[in-house]
């Protein structure tokens, strides 16, 4: 990952941020259309990069010191980064498992009528909502934003920052709609 980006919530309020370039020791190629997609930038990278043994300290304290973390398609794409970051710095990621909340596998469960029940393992729930596709069924953060009505930089997705504003947002709609 190139990008690592962090809210701290109470409650509805987001009481601190952070976002990290992270600059590996490597000849990562990006190709234009991978940029254009993903909002990389080679300027950025140079001027606000850091390295990873710098930005692992802080994003290690944030995320072993959560109640929770909450994100979306976490298990199918962000957990495999952080255990690869972990691993790398000579940390176990395991006891984070235990706090993911994933809007993807949530919204999952919510639209094809298999909610998650207090009696499930929230974590095998939501691994087995995650590895389930229907044709049709969107559940994207675009998709899902639009569909809750709420008001967002949908331009500027790709933006792990952007991305974690409008996750927050969808959370804020999906947990009424569970019991966690």
């Amino acid at each position: 990952p190139w990008q690592c980006a962090m809210l701290k919530v109470k409650g509805n309020e987001t009481v601190d941020s952070k976002d990290f370039y992270i600059k590996w020791d490597s000849d990562l190629k990006i190709s234009e259309d991978a940029a254009r997609i993903t909002r990389y930038s080679q300027l950025t990278m140079e001027q606000r990069g850091l390295p990873p043994e710098d930005v692992f300290p802080t994003i290690r304290d944030w995320l072993d010191s959560s109640d929770y973390i909450v994100g979306h398609n976490l298990f199918h794409f962000d957990l495999y980064l952080i255990k690869d970051f972990y691993n790398m710095m000579g940390h176990n990621y395991r006891h984070l498992t235990r706090k993911i909340i994933d809007t993807n596998s949530l919204a999952k469960g919510i639209k094809f009528g298999t909610p998650y029940k207090s009696s499930d393992n929230l974590t095998e729930y939501q691994y087995r909502m995650s590895s389930t596709v229907k044709k049709g069924v969107k559940t994207n953060l675009t998709a899902l934003g639009k569909e809750y009505g709420i008001d967002h930089d949908y331009d500027n997705l790709h933006n792990a920052l952007v991305d974690l504003d409008l996750n927050l947002k969808i959370w804020n709609k999906i947990k009424w709609q569970v019991e966690i």
